[in-house]
């Protein structure tokens, strides 16, 4: 730019006009300099990320290895890949790899004790998620089994998936469990204007096979000479005489207990469980649901899948 016409250009300006201008160019190189500070604020990381596993493993961030467990940092807020690689040279163990979103302020925890087997292996995943209540919250679900129970400072909450609105801040104790599985027990902190977020894996007590043999009372063994069950969808055995008809018989199921709905649909949620060979008044009969009478914490009646229960009239 040629300065004398520039200032040439001043001299014939009034002094209002000058001074006007100065005032927007000051302005331009604040605005200039705010931009730039948020700019840098915004590659600045603040969500912090810590990985407890038992052995230790290596650990990849986005495909890029950043260290071994226990380990501690910070990154930008946002999604990652998170992949765990145990050390071990006497036994080989399962990997694991898994997506985390990292909250700005928040330290997300990752715990994992690796096995042979992805069904032996067992942890959690501890995060935080802000929400627009200023109380604090709960979600927690499973990624192995899909029906976990949850008990909360010793007192039991019901099965995952679950929500519970309301907390008290601080520190909590869960205790995880199912049947066939290693219960889990871990401690989290809950705060204020935040969800707490679990998602848990319990570890298989049987490696072989993750469903749970249940007896039944046919004559018909439930599993063959090579350890494999066999399908045993329903009772085949004349119920209790002393239950009055109409009721339902409680079947064999993969898991060793059916779950009780509080409607009749796989959406409903789950309020109670029943196990195979208990037999339940029947109330009512929907499409594919039978509606039971039953005692459960919440409610006297629920509603079962008929595909696991056989009905008595």
């Amino acid at each position: 730019m040629n300065t004398g016409g520039f200032y040439g250009i001043i001299r014939l300006m009034s002094p209002k006009k000058v001074v006007a201008m100065i005032f927007i160019f000051a302005g331009l190189g604040t605005v200039a300099a705010f931009v730039t500070v948020v700019f840098l604020k915004s590659r600045k990381p603040t969500a912090g990320l810590k990985i407890e596993t038992i052995p230790t493993a290596t650990i990849f961030i986005d495909n890029a290895q950043v260290g071994q467990s226990p380990f501690e940092n910070t990154f930008k807020p946002g999604e990652v890949t998170v992949k765990l690689i145990p050390d071990s040279v006497s036994t080989s163990l399962s990997a694991y790899e898994t997506k985390v979103r990292l909250t700005n302020q928040v330290f997300t925890v990752i715990k994992r004790e690796f096995a042979t087997s992805e069904a032996q292996s067992a942890g959690e995943i501890i995060s935080l998620q802000p929400q627009s209540t200023k109380t604090s919250g709960l979600t927690v679900i499973s990624s192995g089994p899909e029906s976990v129970s949850v008990v909360l400072d010793g007192q039991p909450q019901g099965f995952t998936p679950l929500t519970v609105d309301s907390v008290a801040p601080g520190d909590h104790q869960l205790v995880f469990s199912a049947p066939g599985f290693a219960s889990r027990t871990t401690t989290a902190k809950a705060v204020a204007g935040f969800r707490l977020t679990i998602n848990v894996k319990l570890s298989a007590l049987n490696d072989q096979t993750v469903l749970i043999p249940t007896p039944t009372l046919s004559a018909t063994p439930s599993a063959t000479p090579t350890g494999r069950l066999s399908p045993t969808p329903r009772v085949k055995s004349s119920p209790p005489p002393t239950l009055a008809k109409p009721y339902v018989l409680i079947a064999s199921t993969p898991t060793g207990f059916l779950r009780v709905r509080s409607s009749p649909s796989k959406l409903a949620g789950e309020i109670g469980q029943v196990k195979p060979g208990q037999a339940f008044p029947l109330l009512g009969v929907q499409s594919d649901w039978y509606q039971i009478k039953v005692d459960l914490s919440s409610t006297t009646s629920g509603w079962i899948s008929s595909q696991y229960a056989q009905k008595f009239e």
